[in-house]
């Protein structure tokens, strides 16, 4: 991502800008735990839902392309990879749809295929890391266990993730 005023580039997954002006400097983030409308209409009863009516192309072939982003494998066209500046993590398929969990300098990925449908609890540096499954929409969600507060979490494809955090651990169960 980049800004206009600056022109500096972002990383969309730290907010650390890594090319411009503001190189090295960061914006705020928080965890966003993904959901279907579905199942926010089912949790949230009177939620409002806005759809845009604004067209673009991109946003088109970007909803028909990516429709069922969340569940299943998506199609990138090639160049897409070779924009990144190094290699993709080969210790998983660089599809691979997981839960990345960031707390302070530490990463780990939670890869949704691993993850038992009655959840994880998962050690971590010294504190009980909770991984569900959404009963509504099968999304993956992290809270800590002493405290029910999510960590930042991130539900993402590992080429993405890796590239963020390239020596994070893998829980694979």
């Amino acid at each position: 991502m980049g800004d206009r005023e600056t022109h500096s580039r972002w990383d969309h997954i730290s907010g650390e800008a890594f090319d411009g002006p503001l190189a090295g400097g960061r914006l705020d983030v928080w965890p966003v735990r993904m959901t279907t409308v579905g199942a926010a209409l089912i949790e949230t009863p009177g939620i409002e839902v806005y759809f845009s009516t604004f067209f673009s192309w991109v946003a088109w072939i970007s909803r028909h392309v990516y429709a069922r982003f969340i569940k299943s494998r998506v199609w990138f066209p090639p160049p897409f990879h070779l924009s990144m500046s190094r290699s993709i993590d080969p210790r998983l398929p660089r599809q691979t749809q997981g839960l990345g969990v960031i707390a302070g300098k530490h990463a780990r990925y939670y890869p949704v295929k691993f993850i038992p449908k009655d959840g994880i609890e998962d050690d971590w540096r010294g504190r009980c890391l909770q991984i569900n499954l959404d009963p509504l929409d099968g999304v993956p969600y992290a809270r800590w266990k002493d405290t029910g507060e999510p960590p930042m979490q991130l539900l993402t494809r590992w080429y993405g993730f890796s590239f963020t955090y390239p020596d994070c651990k893998i829980w694979m169960g």
